[in-house]
């Protein structure tokens, strides 16, 4: 070979093995003669309306097991999305085919996260002074057994770790027709349940809703002056035949106790002329605990006597859709 034909062949390689490299980085892809980084792939949606988004981060960590479990991989490194499909993360680790690991993660990222969160070697998650005011989703996923010859993307199923309750305004079927009745909402709170919690969990048992909830403590119950969640509107909101969703929010699972309560304000006319307060506990209703990755919905109807009336709670998946009703933003 000519020796500029030879300069030639040497530059090429050299740019080719340079954009190998950056996609080792970036894609994971096979390298001849290189392990491939570790990777991370996700199969949930991040609420009931949106996918994972923009800016979106989970946190995880990560261990050679068993024989030498102290040897971590990862501690609570922050896995982030640029586009809410494909996640990255800082200081890429690479497979070791000779090494199978245990991966835990938990979504949103420690430095996103409403408390604090920590994860040991066997497993033990822990979140601590969680505030579900700030209403950001919580959930955890766990690979407990994966062999480093695979050199695959790390398939993270995540699970919810909070419950999800609505509170639907309706008129009464019974009014259909009624002339001067028109019922008009002005607020809604909800309170009495714990705005903070503390849960410790083994991995393990993400798939049992019942250990999800016992690992919850609560602290901190709401009142009506400061409630978990409120909706006020001055001139008051119009209740549709099929339903007005008043909110959507994210709570602690947990057991209903008699201190729960949901207060009404409303009127059945149109000049709030008639208007009245009313508070029911929830412990009235045949519900008797809030559990992880369900929806619950309450619902209720103005009648022409004034009266608030409760529909049976419906217990849903937590991304079950709401039909017909309308959505107060």
């Amino acid at each position: 070979m000519k020796n500029e034909d030879m300069m030639r062949y040497m530059g090429l390689c050299a740019v080719l093995s340079i954009f190998l490299a950056g996609c080792s980085e970036s894609e994971n892809v096979r390298i001849s003669g290189h392990e491939r980084s570790i990777g991370f792939t996700t199969d949930v949606t991040r609420t009931a309306k949106e996918d994972f988004e923009a800016g979106d981060a989970f946190a995880v960590w990560g261990w050679y097991v068993p024989e030498d479990a102290s040897s971590q991989v990862f501690d609570a490194t922050k896995v982030s999305t640029a586009d809410g499909i494909s996640w990255s993360y800082e200081n890429l680790r690479f497979w070791q085919a000779d090494k199978t690991y245990a991966f835990h993660a938990l979504y949103p990222s420690v430095d996103m996260l409403p408390g604090t969160a920590d994860c040991t070697a066997d497993g033990i998650l822990s979140v601590s002074g969680f505030n579900v005011s700030r209403q950001v989703d919580l959930m955890a996923a766990t690979v407990p057994s994966m062999s480093g010859s695979l050199a695959a993307p790390v398939y993270f199923s995540f699970t919810h770790l909070l419950s999800r309750v609505q509170v639907v305004a309706k008129r009464s079927e019974s009014t259909t027709g009624i002339e001067e009745f028109s019922p008009r909402i002005y607020a809604v709170r909800l309170y009495g349940m714990p705005e903070t919690g503390n849960l410790s969990i083994n991995v393990a048992d993400l798939s049992d809703k019942t250990m999800i909830l016992d690992a919850w403590t609560g602290v901190d119950a709401t009142t009506s002056d400061s409630p978990l969640a409120v909706i006020q509107s001055s001139a008051g909101l119009d209740v549709a035949n099929d339903g007005t969703i008043l909110f959507d929010v994210l709570t602690l699972p947990q057991h209903i106790t008699q201190n729960y309560q949901l207060e009404v304000e409303y009127s059945t006319s149109s000049d709030g002329s008639n208007r009245q307060i009313v508070a029911i506990s929830l412990t009235s209703l045949p519900v008797t605990t809030w559990k992880a990755g369900q929806q619950y919905r309450y619902t209720f109807s103005v009648s022409d006597d004034s009266r608030i009336l409760f529909d049976i709670p419906t217990v849903n998946a937590w991304d079950e859709a709401i039909g017909g009703i309308t959505i107060v933003d």
